[in-house]
């Protein structure tokens, strides 16, 4: 009878497959990761064929991780332009805490020859998926009054340009905060959210108190 793979035994290992590789190298052999991470050689093919199989798992891990802290975040707003803030600050703030992580995703791709199409179809439909989350949220607040009348899908593309271009000035080190700053104001998610979320708010005009 085959043997099961434990699941959360293979995310534990890939973890520390990723930080091995990431420090050394990405011409460690596979004999040379297994004797890093003290596992036998036959242990670490059971859970990854190749070093291409630890990128994959690597990836799913980063998307989930990514996704849980980004809602976390979302889960505190209740106004759309508040949640909205919260998706861009909340993608930001996961990326500047690991610093090294798509430096080395790229690397570990690159080693292990899979399809880089594969990948960004992977993205492209995460992207999608949060993109129609946002414009859903925008239509929401007009249609309550909470939101100016707007065209919600090109607010939401603008913002999803943004981000990816912060994440892509991180990753080549331009004005990115350092890992122990990541929870610092960010001028530029400031300048965004006055430029283009906050003039979309519908301020509530506060009652006047009767004599």
């Amino acid at each position: 009878m085959p043997r099961r793979t434990d699941l959360a035994r293979r995310a534990e290992l890939a973890r520390a497959a990723f930080e091995v590789l990431r420090v050394r190298g990405m011409q460690t052999s596979m004999r040379e990761l297994a004797d890093a991470l003290g596992i036998k050689r036959p242990t670490l093919y059971f859970y990854f064929p190749d070093l291409g199989a630890v990128f994959e798992t690597v990836l799913e891990q980063l998307y989930q991780a990514l996704t849980e802290a980004v809602l976390a975040r979302v889960a505190t707003q209740s106004h759309p332009i508040d949640r909205i803030r919260a998706v861009i600050e909340g993608v930001l703030a996961f990326h500047r805490e690991r610093p090294q992580l798509i430096a080395g995703l790229f690397q570990l791709w690159a080693l292990g020859g899979r399809d880089l199409s594969i990948v960004l179809e992977r993205e492209r439909r995460g992207v999608l998926a949060a993109r129609e989350a946002m414009i859903a949220e925008l239509r929401a607040g007009i249609a309550r009054k909470e939101v100016r009348p707007c065209a919600p899908e090109r607010v939401v593309d603008l913002v999803l340009a943004f981000v990816q271009g912060a994440v892509v000035h991180h990753v080549i080190g331009i004005g990115a905060p350092s890992a122990a700053a990541s929870d610092a104001p960010d001028p530029t998610i400031d300048e965004l959210a006055q430029r283009v979320l906050e003039p979309l708010r519908v301020q509530r005009r506060r009652k006047r108190a009767r004599s």
